[in-house]
């Protein structure tokens, strides 16, 4: 159908763009100059569509976008040796206000500021050739609240809500405000070649110092509260104490609590006038290679690159001693305990020997010039950003104040551990375990949860810049999920192809290629210490958590496993009314990631035998979601182009240049993405703790066919009349079954693979994602599972593996503690299939896995087909005016599921969910004009321009 705006509402756009050039000589033959400047404003209501049950709340914000380019450059032209020097300088400035991950109400304000310089010479002497470049670049990003003190909705100002599923609904101040990132770049390039016979020897080398800042203090000025629209959830918000019910945010009970402690550095490094926050990359490469013309029909290219990065894995930090901790006793380094795993500790690896050597090979089979087989490979050596290395650092310093967050307390029974070490429990006289976590976000919730963040930030404030760090690994004994592994190892790639191309006829060209790259050693995460498998079961605490949960019903404490521990059981089942498993898991009979948010017992003033009953290996100590180079991604791909140039093809048409190409391709990957692009570069967890790479589908990139084709009609009196147009196969998606979003227990419901996580997409199952749908691989969706065939995959699983044990739940059995009825009964199962008003058949459990509705839709093909028409007229011999007309999108073509915002996989039944969506409920995924000049797929947008030339 015909491309509307997201929820259909009519909203203001309008853009203009002013630009010139100016160029020429200064001085004849010899200085030449071009300046060249462009201005965009754009203004936007920028739209937020939302999904019911908050559909009425859609609306909107003003998004203005003002962009300055300006760019120069200066040539001499030397009378000597060929030689030339030049000068060029380049200058953005932009600011925008725009959201993050899909429309909300939770936009920031960003604006960049990026000069550049850049001097070359170039010259020859003799059978040599030399190019020599020296660049500065500058780069200036500040991230500020858009939120506060304006009139977008914003229900619960003191705390940003972030609905994980579902609704999509996100307001108040964005989690990544206040932000500011600075980097320049000093670059050196030298490049060279000889001339020797048939060979073309090349070799250069470059230097480049490259210099960060970055503060970032995430959350810190809001805490970002965890909400869903799951079955439990949306039962509770039915009942709940503010107008509207399930329509109102403010119903809906808090599932997690993420507080910024109010500072923004990483490092302990100065940069840019900060005393921290610094970061740096001496980067040397250099390389050699030969260009060898064997035959007049036959060339080999062949080379060998060499580069070195440093700061981009804190391998300048030595191994953490045991002796940094006084909270447990061990010898050796601390690491090292996470897991038992000897060597985990040590010093982190500085790649030294990135060689890559490359391959070319062309070869003209007829010899007439008219045919090319090429063929190639090369090894290519990627990089870690340097977001990936701020959190493994401030986990590794003992001192100072630096950005990051405590656990989640409503993943440790409402308690928070405060910097200096105490344990906070209660907030404005709200108990946090009881009278915040699982109850309705708005009113005195929603301001007790403000207040808890001002007091955790002025604690943390109070210790003083040269106090120890609170987030230490000695003071917490846990990772914080950002810890890189010793064995680091540069992301790189593998690169072969292999094509051929051929000249059909006079200007008309037609190229294939077969291309395949294998990217290996991304990194990919896992807890070494498997917290929450259910391999490592402490009998002592699951014992205590369940005599704990019998004791309240006034029914007899367990002796120990079997008929006593059993029949403790079966009087509880008796005695409490909609006993479920969260009961006991409320009370420690779960992964010590749900019940202890990830840290140890003894942070808490507990013994592994009164902590969780699943707290991995070393009980000793918390998790350690550590980042191994195990990643892996391949991708394979036909790509087909014909080009073509013709001059009068046709009566009234004096020139045409053609254009068209086609790509099958298939990009797999280990990434099991969620609602996010899915990025390999960003530290990705592994779908399955157990066995990393375990699970390996299409990537959430990946497109199958992807046509693009355009062409430009030179007419009579110079008009011309281009357009372009692109249809892009969709995007894949994973499936994940629903979780209870921050219930208790959900190793003993969807964590069907027994590794204590949650499909690669949670460490806790508070976002609402569980583990990937049995028998289904990463990205699934729109590839081995089609829209039509959904619920065929659905109901293989509901009459397979849903209602049965998790392994988990089979190791409770296996021990006598519970039989397998009493765990049916409790609601320790996978989830089962859903009444018609979308709440579980099995009683006692939170979640449910739906048939989709009839007519439900996939993820979509992205259409656009854009036109333009200009008509240069010259005025006088040296002015011409050209007036022109484009359309973007001209037949208006309604598309969904950019790369950022598509179809979520969680099956838990809610619009713009893949088991929940039709033509008639979807949304809050269709593309828009976005926030910057880039919208392709938008609806239609007319653009009218004017040049003039002399």
């Amino acid at each position: 159908g015909g491309a509307n705006f997201p929820a259909g509402q009519d909203l203001p756009f309008q853009r203009s763009d002013y630009g010139g050039t100016f160029g020429g000589p200064v001085v004849k033959n010899r200085l030449f100059f071009f300046l060249a400047a462009e201005h965009f404003k754009q203004d936007l209501f920028a739209p937020v569509a939302l999904s019911a049950p908050f559909s009425a709340l859609s609306g909107g914000y003003s998004s203005p976008y003002r962009e300055t380019e300006l760019n120069g450059r200066l040539d001499y032209q030397f009378p000597w040796n060929s030689a030339r020097l030049f000068y060029k300088f380049t200058y953005d400035n932009n600011s925008v206000v725009a959201g993050f991950g899909g429309s909300n109400f939770s936009p920031f304000k960003n604006r960049d500021n990026t000069p550049a310089h850049a001097v070359g010479f170039d010259f020859n002497t003799g059978t040599f050739t030399h190019s020599i470049r020296f660049a500065y670049n500058y780069f200036h990003n500040a991230i500020s609240d858009a939120v506060t003190g304006t009139s977008i909705f914003n229900p619960a100002p003191a705390i940003q809500m972030y609905f994980n599923n579902g609704a999509g609904f996100v307001s108040g101040p964005n989690f990544l405000a206040p932000q500011t990132t600075i980097q320049s770049n000093k670059e050196l390039k030298y490049d060279g070649s000889k001339t020797f016979r048939s060979h073309v020897i090349r070799y250069g080398f470059g230097l480049n110092k490259i210099n960060g800042f970055a503060f970032a203090s995430f959350f810190g000025l809001a805490p970002q509260i965890g909400l869903d629209t799951g079955t439990n959830s949306t039962a509770i918000a039915a009942t709940g104490p503010f107008p509207g019910g399930v329509n109102n945010p403010l119903n809906y009970p808090v599932d997690s609590i993420l507080i910024g402690n109010g500072f923004g550095c990483f490092t302990e490094k100065s940069a840019f006038g900060s005393p921290c926050g610094g970061l740096g990359d001496n980067r040397i490469q250099f390389y050699v290679g030969d260009n060898w013309k064997v035959r007049p029909n036959l060339g080999i290219n062949f080379g060998l690159r060499y580069v070195r990065d440093t700061g981009r894995q804190d391998s300048d930090l030595a191994p953490i001693p045991c002796s940094a901790t006084t909270l447990i006793t061990c010898t050796g380094n601390l690491l090292d305990q996470f897991g038992n795993t000897p060597g985990l500790g040590n010093r982190i690896r500085q790649p030294n020997l990135n060689f890559a050597p490359q391959l070319g090979i062309a070869w003209d089979p007829i010899g007439n010039g008219k045919t090319v087989i090429r063929a190639g490979a090369g090894l290519y050596y990627d990089n870690t950003v340097f977001n990936n290395i701020l959190f493994d650092r401030v986990v590794r310093l003992a001192k100072g104040q630096f950005n990051a967050q405590p656990g989640d307390p409503c993943s440790s029974g409402g308690q928070l551990v405060f910097p200096d070490g105490s344990v906070v429990t209660s907030v404005d006289g709200l108990d946090i375990g009881s009278q915040i976590c699982g109850k309705p976000v708005g009113g005195a919730v929603q301001t007790a949860l403000g207040d808890l963040q001002k007091q955790f930030q002025a604690n943390a404030a109070s210790l003083g810049a040269n106090s120890t760090n609170p987030f230490f690994l000695g003071q917490l004994l846990d990772g914080l999920g950002s810890l890189f592994a010793p064995n680091f190892m540069t992301p790189r790639s593998v690169q072969m192809n292999v094509g051929v191309q051929r000249e059909l006829h006079r200007s008309t060209v037609l190229s294939a290629d077969y291309v395949r790259n294998v990217a290996t050693h991304f990194l990919l995460g896992y807890d070494t210490n498997h917290i929450g498998d259910p391999r490592f079961l402490n009998m002592n605490a699951a014992l205590n958590a369940l005599n704990t949960t019998v004791g309240s019903a006034g029914c007899a404490p367990a002796t120990g496993a079997g008929a006593s521990s059993q029949a403790a059981i079966d009087c509880y089942i008796a005695a409490v009314p909609g006993a479920s498993i969260t009961d006991f898991a409320d009370n420690g009979l779960d992964s010590g990631g749900q019940y202890l948010a990830g840290f140890p017992a003894v942070l808490f003033g507990l013994t592994p035998d009164t902590g969780a009953a699943f707290p991995g290996i070393n009980p000793n100590v918390g998790r350690n979601t550590m980042y191994f180079p195990a990643g892996r991604s391949v991708y394979n791909g036909l790509q087909m182009s014909l080009k073509s140039q013709i001059s009068n093809p046709t009566r009234g048409i004096k020139g045409l240049n053609l254009q068209v190409s086609y790509a099958l391709s298939s990009f797999k990957s280990n990434v099991p993405y969620g609602g996010g692009i899915g990025d390999q570069d960003f530290l990705p967890l592994a779908g399955d703790f157990n066995n990393h790479t375990k699970f390996f589908g299409p990537a959430s990139q990946d497109r199958r066919h992807q046509i693009s084709f355009g062409t430009i009609l030179e007419m009579p009196l110079g008009a011309r009349l281009g357009f372009i147009g692109h249809f892009n196969s969709p995007f894949a998606q994973s499936l994940w079954l629903p979780s209870g979003a921050g219930v208790g227990g959900e190793i003993f419901r969807t964590d069907v693979t027994g590794d204590g996580a949650f499909g690669g997409a949670s460490q806790t199952s508070n976002n609402g994602y569980g583990d990937i749908l049995p028998g289904t691989q990463v990205g699934a969706l729109g590839r081995d599972v089609s829209a039509s065939g959904l619920n065929n995959v659905i109901n293989s699983y509901l009459s397979g593996p849903a209602g049965k044990l998790t392994p988990a739940g089979q190791t409770l059995v296996t021990a006598g503690l519970f039989t397998q009825s009493q765990l049916v009964s409790l609601g320790a199962v996978t989830p089962g299939s859903c009444n018609a008003d979308g709440t579980p058949v099995a009683l006692n459990q939170p979640s449910c896995v739906a048939t989709a509705p009839p007519g439900n839709v996939g993820l979509a093909w992205l259409r656009t087909f854009d036109l333009t028409f200009a008509w240069p007229i010259k005025i006088k011999e040296r002015v011409t005016i050209e007036p022109s007309v484009s359309a973007f999108n001209v037949f208006n073509f309604a598309n969904f599921d950019g790369p950022t915002n598509k179809l979520g996989g969680i099956l838990n039944g809610a619009a713009d969910f893949a088991n929940g969506t039709t033509a008639a409920n979807r949304s809050s995924t269709r593309i828009g004009a976005g926030s910057g000049v880039f919208a392709l797929g938008a609806p239609r947008q007319m653009e009218f321009g004017l040049k003039f030339t002399f």
